[in-house]
């Protein structure tokens, strides 16, 4: 395989195959403008469940990649 070479795998426990999938999934880094849109596009984010006064963070919600999650 190919020596991949990237800042991403300077990040402890990303190697050259890990990194490779997820600047794959995530294609165009600059296509977000913050990392909290990174986060939801990843499916990372908590649901929120909202009632009246009442605002609570539940759990990691599935939405998209599984190879970024």
């Amino acid at each position: 395989m190919a020596e991949f070479n990237s800042v991403i795998t300077t990040v402890t426990g990303i190697e050259n195959r890990l990194g490779a999938v997820i600047l794959a999934e995530i294609r165009n880094i600059h296509a977000f403008d913050n990392p909290a849109q990174l986060q939801a596009f990843a499916g990372l984010d908590s649901s929120i469940y909202q009632s009246g006064q009442i605002d609570l963070a539940g759990r990691m919600i599935k939405r998209g990649s599984p190879h970024l999650r």
